[in-house]
């Protein structure tokens, strides 16, 4: 099953605000804009928005 945007619900649109929300065991990432912010479990993200191009900015435990 190939990767949706729409599967992330809905983005921060401030780093800190993610970074607050998120759980210890949840990573923030975003896309090559950094514009958006999304909280997701880190197998999640290794497993789909990592294939295409999002990185992590807030790692699990932060």
């Amino acid at each position: 099953m190939a990767f949706d945007v729409k599967d992330l619900g809905l983005p921060y649109h401030s780093l800190d605000a993610a970074a607050v929300d998120k759980s210890p065991s949840e990573v923030v990432i975003t896309d090559s804009s950094e514009n958006a912010y999304y909280i997701i479990e880190e197998d999640a993200f290794e497993n789909g928005p990592k294939q295409e191009g999002y990185k992590i900015v807030v790692n699990a435990g932060e």
